[in-house]
């Protein structure tokens, strides 16, 4: 089984064997040290390179106490490692000063039968590169190709700059058209003239040429293919790909749109009404809860069809000049919204951590409120964690 079918946490001795037994040799993603040398500067420096190597490329594993010849795997070597935490906070603690720009990484110890450890590295391809080694004043760039890390040379860094910042732009070029469509009434169902909460959901995989997921896999997902509510009809093709909506009558509610490069968009218009004043009003924890448990199945959806991480989301709100937020409307610093969209700042998923959600969107949500004359969303606690009645609205939506 290829290690990136399981979760790092979830390896065991019989995956490392199984490198061993099936031969799989070095490649630009996979790696084997017989042994974890760290302790002279010189080693650093070595350890430094092989670690932002796999991040200025597609990303990898690096394995520690696995003997190669030849880069094929011959036996298991295993490492002592005394105190794991403190192992784990050395190496953490080198990459995180010793490679600029930061460079995230997990780490496991998988104990052995016969003693001792193995230690695994998964790097991500990073977006947000290329990364240096800049240790005591080194100045170095490093990549990989199947024969191993090699030192960038001046062409592929001017490119590797340029490509980091490109991802951006195609980010928001995606947004914009994305949204120039929609106001246009270019949706996949007809939705009616009432405010719309629209979220995009952006790997950054899905900006490279030729991506594709599995819409075939993402079909038969029929938990997670729902409208931002949670609810609509089962799952159906069509040309961008996947989809599922919601309706009263002839009607159009909302709909999801996974498109065949990984992005998502969802947008939704049960999120308005009017209030005991008859003022237009916009359903905060509504709106909060459904967002909140919408991302959370849009990342359970992305490790389920391999769609790596990071990812942009991204809140926008069409149609709400005017609207007040569902709280007292008698409060002197609560005020209507004053300008029909509000295009808000995407925050970025490292990870697709479902447990994370609400506190990721949670910027956004203060943002929405900042635009009624408030100075944060109410719908948390002084922990920063969803209020009693937020997380009962997010689990209503799950």
């Amino acid at each position: 089984m290829p290690l990136d079918a399981k979760r790092l946490v979830d390896l065991t001795e019989n995956d490392i064997l199984e490198l061993i037994a099936n031969g799989i040799e070095e490649a630009r993603e996979i790696d084997y040290k017989q042994v974890l040398k760290i302790g002279t500067d010189a080693e650093k420096k070595e350890f430094l390179a092989d670690v932002s190597s796999f991040g200025n490329a597609s990303g990898g594993h690096l394995i520690f106490g696995v003997a190669e010849i030849d880069g094929r795997p011959t036996e298991i070597t295993p490492l002592t490692i005394v105190n794991r935490d403190s192992e784990r906070l050395r190496i953490e603690s080198l990459v995180r000063d010793g490679i600029s720009p930061r460079l995230p990484l997990e780490l496991v110890v998988i104990p052995m039968a016969q003693g001792g450890s193995v230690l695994v590295l998964k790097i991500a391809r990073s977006w947000s590169g290329p990364h240096m080694v800049s240790l005591q004043g080194t100045s170095k760039f490093y990549s990989r190709n199947s024969a191993g890390k090699y030192p960038l040379d001046v062409g592929e860094l001017r490119s590797a700059f340029t490509s980091g910042a490109q991802v951006g732009e195609l980010i928001t070029a995606f947004r914009q058209q994305r949204l120039s469509a929609i106001v246009s009434g270019e949706t996949p169902i007809s939705l009616p003239e009432s405010p719309k909460i629209i979220l995009h959901f952006c790997p950054y995989v899905s900006t490279l040429l030729g991506t594709t997921v599995d819409i075939r896999a993402a079909y038969n997902q029929h938990r997670l293919i729902r409208t931002m509510y949670g609810g609509g009809f089962s799952p159906t093709f069509n040309f961008d790909g996947v989809m599922a909506y919601s309706r009263t009558g002839q009607t159009g509610q909302g709909y999801l749109q996974l498109f065949r490069d990984g992005k998502v968009e969802c947008v939704e218009t049960r999120g308005s009404g009017f209030n005991e004043y008859n003022q237009p009003i916009l359903r905060s924890l509504l709106i909060e809860g459904a967002c909140i448990g919408c991302t959370r199945r849009m990342f359970d959806l992305f490790r389920t069809l391999a769609v790596e991480p990071p990812c942009a989301v991204m809140l926008t709100l069409i149609g709400v000049k005017g609207h007040f937020l569902t709280v007292d409307p008698t409060r002197f610093d609560n005020y209507a919204i004053d300008r029909n969209t509000l295009i808000i700042t995407p925050e970025v998923a490292e990870n697709y951590d479902s447990d994370s959600a609400a506190i990721l969107m949670r910027p956004m949500f203060d943002a929405l409120w900042n635009a009624t004359g408030l100075s944060q969303c109410g719908d948390y606690d002084a922990s920063g964690q969803p209020t009693q009645e937020l997380e009962t609205v997010i689990q209503r939506m799950g």
